[in-house]
């Protein structure tokens, strides 16, 4: 039976080569990184420096690498600042004509609201007549006002519309603009603003940033997919933070076809440059980010135009390989069924496999199979990604398991490197049905993604500890029980909290890792994975050393040598993550793991001849 399991999982592998290279495709159809920094820089920088003019800003960020422009509305607070209204707030007015020993204002005018004044060139009344319910003209000291009844705040920031002068003038110095749009809480608003991007869109402005927290019309989801119905139509293509978190969008991305550039957004430190250049580069290099949002203070010209330069010299350096300029979204694309079908085939025979190796159970066998097969063909049916997402889930829990539990031929020549080799083979080929089955543009963007990371480091390191205690369940009843060993539970229970805090994206690093980790990418390009090169794999080839002299032994080095090929399909099931990073990391983590684990055996044998028993006669162990 594992004869003809092992003959469908190759036919699988065979069938499902063309979905692995389109994915490879499409991973390079889009190589080109664009730099994009706020509008309000440029008048932050205006302020600073009344000798700088805006024509000089542009002509320094195009040689400092900057592509893009990322423009907000204005609002009647930026209007302020650049001097096109002026606005007094009710008790102010009132003092004002006080102090002057002028008429009081009229009743109706002493609530709370705004007297706002603009130049005469700017329709100050058509525009608030727009943004507001309620709006009032009104003449003091011979100026005309319009008097906006309600919270200062709220005024103040209320959209007014795009300053379209400034996105022609930074068109017409060579950079993309980049609208940006928020959901600002009041239908009519939010509507008036979407109108005004879409109008605002012409050659030279190409994609959308959404603000905040909300994809705009979140609250109402018939217009937020009106909405992104219209940004499709209109022929803009969507740029997503990555780990925003903006409510709706993924509904807009759907709607949009999936036309999205991944944005990675920096803070940039003037004293920290370097940091903010290794982000960039392995934002690029290994998420496949197209887009870099730059953040800065706006407040030292002469210095932060420097160290935009600085960035661009370090960024150039790591990136080799990818262009500069105008990002675009990856090439569209769709995974025939029959090849989701075949991968569907292939994972079930791959899961009936490993219960039948480790297990040794027909009817579980045949149980997993009959089990599986009816997922998979309610998802044929039916289409629910829940089902592809579970598969996947059980073939990256059993593959690790499988790989270190595979018979072993202790007798055979070049044994530890065959065992290896077999067990990173197996693990290779859960992966390759885990990357085919969750598989298209949502996955490689990161808007859709592989479920249960943390079961994945769990449950076969928890699978192999019971394996091992089973085989050695008599033994260890009648163990007597030394203080030193409690010391060792101890210790294993530590490294296992610290070893889950460390999974995920949230776990913590000190910082000399973080500068090995550095000095790795420097000489390698991409580093190998901690877990993988300097304890599961080194330990695994300890065990099969083991396993030559004592087998039940070896299973209990087998609980953390498992490490090694779960974080390598860990990997893997960050499909945002490009296959040829998550493939040229794991080659060297399983080089670097042989031989370090053929200097623990060394190290072992030398242990093990001059001191475990000098240990042993003195302490009786």
């Amino acid at each position: 039976m594992q004869k003809v399991l092992i003959a469908v999982v190759l036919a699988a592998l065979i069938l499902t080569i063309p979905s692995i290279v389109q994915r490879v495709q499409v991973e390079k159809s889009s190589d080109t990184v664009e730099t994009v920094v706020p509008y309000k820089l440029v008048h932050q920088w205006l302020g600073s420096d009344s000798v700088l003019t805006r024509d000089q800003i542009f002509a320094d960020l195009k040689e400092a690498g900057v592509q893009s422009i990322s423009l907000e509305p204005d609002t009647l607070r930026t209007l302020e600042r650049k001097g096109i209204i002026t606005a007094v707030n009710s008790a102010r007015m009132r003092e004002h004509l006080l102090l002057n020993r002028q008429e009081p204002l009229d009743e109706f005018y002493n609530k709370e609201g705004l007297f706002v004044a603009s130049s005469p060139d700017f329709p100050l009344k058509e525009t608030t007549d727009e943004m507001f319910e309620e709006t009032h003209a009104i003449k003091v000291n011979g100026v005309d006002y319009v008097f906006i009844p309600g919270f200062q705040d709220t005024i103040l920031s209320s959209p007014v519309g795009y300053d379209e002068e400034v996105a022609d003038a930074a068109i017409d110095a060579g950079f993309t603009v980049i609208p940006r749009i928020a959901d600002y809480g009041e239908e009519d608003q939010t509507r008036r603003m979407a109108d005004n991007l879409l109008a605002l869109k012409r050659e030279g402005i190409e994609k959308v940033l959404f603000l905040g927290i909300y994809s705009p019309f979140v609250k109402e989801p018939e217009l937020l997919k009106e909405f992104a119905g219209e940004l499709k139509e209109t022929g803009y293509t969507l740029l997503q933070i990555e780990q925003g978190e903006q409510a709706g969008f993924q509904q807009v991305a759907y709607t949009m076809d999936l036309d999205v550039v991944r944005l990675h957004s920096v803070p940039v430190n003037p004293a920290e440059l370097s940091v903010a250049s290794e982000r960039i580069v392995r934002a690029v290099k290994e998420r496949n980010i197209r887009s870099i949002f730059l953040n800065m203070n706006g407040l030292d010209y002469v210095e932060e135009m420097d160290g935009l330069k600085t960035i661009r010299a370090d960024v150039d350096a790591g990136l080799s390989s990818n262009s500069r300029g105008k990002a675009a979204a990856f090439d569209s694309y769709e995974v025939p069924l029959w090849q989701t079908a075949a991968g569907l085939i292939g994972a079930i025979a791959f899961l009936g496999l490993a219960v039948d190796v480790i297990v040794k159970n027909r009817k579980l066998t045949f149980l997993t199979l009959a089990g599986t097969a009816l997922l998979a063909l309610i998802y044929m049916l039916f289409g629910l990604s829940i089902i592809l997402k579970a598969i996947a889930l059980a073939v990256a829990v059993s593959a690790p398991v499988l790989a270190v539990l595979l018979n072993k031929k202790t007798d055979a020549k070049g044994y530890l490197l065959i065992e290896y080799a077999k067990a990173v083979a197996v693990t290779l080929v859960g992966i390759w049905f885990i990357v085919v089955l969750l598989n298209g543009n949502q996955f490689l963007l990161g808007i859709d993604s592989f479920r249960g990371v943390k079961l994945v480091y769990i449950l076969p390191m928890a699978f192999i500890a019971l394996y091992a205690i089973w085989g050695n369940f008599k033994f260890l009843l009648n163990m007597n029980v030394k203080y030193w060993h409690m010391l060792i539970f101890a210790l294993i229970a530590v490294l296992g909290l610290y070893y889950i805090s460390r999974t995920g994206n949230t776990g913590s690093v000190s910082a000399i890792e973080l500068q090995v980790r550095q000095a790795l990418e420097q000489i390698l390009y991409v580093r190998p994975r901690t877990k993988e090169f300097l304890i599961g794999f080194p330990l695994f080839v300890v065990a099969l050393y083991v396993a030559k002299r004592n087998v039940k032994a070896s299973y209990f080095l087998l609980v953390p040598a498992v490490i090694g090929f779960l974080s390598m399909v860990n990997t893997f099931t960050h499909l945002h993550i490009p296959l040829s990073i998550s493939l040229l990391r794991s080659v060297y983590s399983i080089i670097f793991g042989f031989i370090i684990g053929g200097a623990l055996i060394l190290l072992y044998k030398w242990i093990g001849t001059r001191i475990v028993d000098q240990i042993k006669a003195r302490w009786q162990f």
